[in-house]
């Protein structure tokens, strides 16, 4: 199972944004969505062994974190009003009383408290790696290590900040690129997508079916 960390410095953490100017009102949520998108969905279908942590750092209810589960999502649509419309929901839902760690919202999306914290405690055993322009190209990683539970950390519009990327090294990361320019976050989880379902060994299952 493939696990991608999306850190959205701005993004608000509340289902106070809104559907008409996503991009306007939510701290720039719409590129963390489009990171779900490029993380989960192929064509007509849903990867069903990724899972997608959204890190909601902005506003009064922050942080808090989004999760979508390919192996129970339903109704994720690949347009981003569509995924926009189950995030609100899923941040506007009451939190149950005395609930700790990921509560369920809808089908594969579930909300925490808290940030990279959360993310953490929920992860489990997986070699991690930080996507940063500068780091070493994926390219060159052995087979061995993509293999597995693997956990990509990867920043919003305005990349990782110094302390979120001390945080994530710590825990034994490893800095990786997917090339030699800077590209848009969504662009480098598809790159990266694709570099697993290339190593993907021969005769095995698309990771959808």
């Amino acid at each position: 199972m493939a696990r991608f960390v999306v850190i959205g410095q701005t993004a608000t953490a509340s289902a106070d944004f809104s559907l008409e100017d996503l991009a306007g009102s939510s701290g720039r949520l719409d590129v963390l969505l489009r990171c779900v998108r490029a993380a989960l969905l192929y064509s007509h279908g849903v990867r069903r062994d990724v899972t997608v942590y959204l890190v909601l750092l902005a506003g009064p209810d922050a942080p808090r974190t989004l999760r979508f589960d390919g192996a129970s999502a339903k109704y994720v649509r690949p347009d981003e009003r569509p995924l926009a419309t189950l995030a609100k929901k899923a941040l506007g839902a009451e939190r149950p009383v005395g609930a700790r760690g990921f509560v369920e919202r809808r089908h594969g999306i579930a909300v925490a408290d808290g940030g990279l914290d959360a993310v953490v405690a929920d992860l489990g055993p997986g070699r991690a790696f930080l996507l940063d322009e500068s780091g070493d190209d994926i390219r060159g990683i052995a087979d061995a290590d993509l293999a597995g539970d693997p956990v990509f950390f990867i920043g919003d519009h305005l990349g990782v900040s110094a302390s979120m990327r001390d945080r994530v090294l710590a825990l034994g990361g490893r800095s990786i690129a997917v090339g030699p320019e800077s590209l848009h976050s969504d662009d480098v989880v598809t790159l990266v997508t694709n570099e697993l379902d290339r190593r993907r060994p021969r005769g095995a299952p698309a990771a959808g079916l």
